[in-house]
């Protein structure tokens, strides 16, 4: 408070003695209002300040406390430490074998099921019919293609199974390796010999099906001219033979040169032969001469 007043003191004094600077009372009842001001305020934050370094003070206090009381409880508890880790080791050890026995358990059911699942869908693929077993035997197949060069391995398969005379599974198979390898162009050959398969079996739309899938996505392989007579034939078949004859005029000019379209030929002649031609008309007998007279 002392060295507020004298700075006060001070201040007024040296306004006093400015030269060519005069002061009006009420100014200087006015500043010295204003210092007065400042001084209360100075006084005001310097308290503020001491609350909130003794309310820190406390805090600190506070948690230095709570920090020697957890030493000590972590001090007192040391002891039964080691027991309740050796307990809770042998509870999971426990767990881990009920685990174990429960895992085997379920391998056991599921190989179960799978075992029931197999027999049960081949008792209905045999109800439903040679397709569906030939189809259900050609999946289990496949199931046991070797990993990695799995397009020679499957076309492979389905030639051993066509030669040992399971041509219904060898169809299946063919007809799996073009879904699977689309663009291979091997895919043309598969298609093919599933179409010659499914002939074979009287299966026309399946025949016809696969032989149109040759000659249309595969036009410039070796066997689109024996597809396109297949397909033709197998039309013939659905006595479709309107579009049988449409589909070997094709081969014609698609394929003239190939030896398909030699046989086309023959069909279109053998089915739908030349009209005969037309008799050659008689000539006019000649008019008997005239007697002389």
């Amino acid at each position: 408070m002392r060295r507020a007043s004298l700075a006060r003191a001070a201040a007024l004094a040296a306004l006093a003695t400015l030269p060519a600077c005069w002061v009006p009372i009420e100014r200087g009842r006015q500043m010295e209002a204003r210092l007065q001001r400042l001084e209360v305020q100075g006084v005001e934050q310097q308290r503020t300040l001491d609350d909130r370094v003794a309310r820190a003070d406390e805090k600190i206090r506070e948690v230095q406390a709570k920090i020697d009381e957890l030493n000590k409880a972590a001090r007192r508890s040391g002891a039964d430490l080691g027991v309740q880790l050796g307990r809770l080791a042998e509870e999971l050890a426990r767990v881990k074998g009920e685990l174990e026995v429960a895992r085997h358990d379920l391998d056991v059911l599921q190989k179960s099921v799978a075992a029931g699942e197999e027999k049960t869908d081949a008792r209905f693929a045999a109800l439903k019919g040679a397709g569906a077993l030939d189809a259900f035997e050609a999946k289990q197949q496949l199931a046991d293609l070797p990993k990695g060069d799995e397009k020679g391995a499957l076309f492979a398969l389905a030639r051993k199974q066509e030669q040992d005379g399971n041509a219904g599974v060898a169809r299946e198979l063919y007809e799996e390796y073009a879904r699977r390898f689309a663009s291979d162009p091997r895919s043309a050959e598969a298609l093919f010999r599933a179409g010659g398969i499914s002939f074979d079996q009287r299966r026309w739309r399946e025949a016809l099906l696969s032989y149109g899938k040759v000659a249309e996505e595969f036009p410039r392989a070796d066997l689109a001219p024996d597809a396109m007579l297949g397909a033709a034939e197998s039309m013939l078949r659905l006595d479709m033979k309107d579009e049988a004859k449409a589909v070997l005029g094709q081969l014609l000019e698609r394929y003239p040169k190939a030896k398909a379209a030699a046989k086309a030929k023959e069909r279109l002649a053998e089915l739908w032969p030349a009209p005969p031609p037309a008799p050659k008309p008689k000539p006019k007998p000649k008019p008997p001469p005239r007697p002389r007279k």
